[in-house]
């Protein structure tokens, strides 16, 4: 194992993507104008078209946060299928399928609902006929493919953190910090606030450095054998 190719590069890589994702996950959440619940849409569309370009490039950093993930959720699974092939795979797959979700869902949620808060202020269909178009983004049944995917992402990455863990490769308390960090991540969608986006943001920033920093200790030997 040890000779595998490039075992630096997906190391180090991993670790890279453990932080600077969350980083870019905070910076999104900390710019992102205020998201109401569902039955408030007249003044979510209005919150939108006051702060327009605000939730577009928030949404827009989300985005690349999670395309800036997928070398961690692909490293971690590299890690523990070391020792648990079958679990390591199965993990891995979830989580990865799950991030595809996650992004189709900041697309949606950032795109669709800042062009239907733009129209809003600026077009014929004014407010009222915006909240139409919301509403109807918010409660279309194509929706449920996008917003239920990212369960895979919640799935795969409690399983990759805790089984991490559970081969020493990283503390216990990383693992668990982790596992923490991605069920707020996950259900963030559930969940109009932005206080909560905020705060799950900052654990899966600080989860993603403490699983981070092991990684960066450990030999690339050990990366190679899942962990010291």
């Amino acid at each position: 194992m040890a000779n595998l190719p490039n075992l630096r590069l997906y190391r180090v890589g991993t670790a890279a993507a453990l932080i600077v994702a969350p980083l870019l996950f905070l910076i999104d959440n900390l710019i992102h104008p205020k998201e109401v619940a569902r039955g408030n849409e007249l003044e979510q569309v209005r919150l939108i078209a006051d702060a327009y370009t605000r939730w577009q490039a928030a949404h827009a950093i989300g985005f690349l946060a999670i395309l800036a993930f997928a070398p961690a959720v692909l490293g971690l699974a590299f890690l523990v299928r070391r020792r648990r092939p079958s679990y390591g795979l199965l993990a891995g797959a979830l989580a990865l399928a799950g991030l595809l979700g996650l992004a189709a869902v900041i697309a949606i949620d950032g795109f669709a609902w800042g062009i239907a808060g733009e129209l809003s202020a600026n077009s014929p269909l004014g407010p009222n006929g915006a909240v139409e178009v919301l509403k109807d983004l918010q409660g279309s049944e194509w929706s449920l493919i996008y917003y239920l995917t990212p369960a895979g992402f919640i799935v795969g990455m409690l399983m990759l953190a805790i089984g991490a863990a559970r081969d020493g490769a990283v503390p216990m308390w990383a693992g668990a910090l982790l596992a923490l960090a991605v069920l707020m991540v996950g259900t963030e969608t559930a969940i109009a606030s932005n206080a909560y986006f905020i705060a799950g943001a900052a654990v899966f920033l600080a989860g993603g450095v403490a699983v981070a920093l092991p990684l960066l200790r450990m030999s690339d030997e050990q990366f190679a054998q899942g962990g010291a």
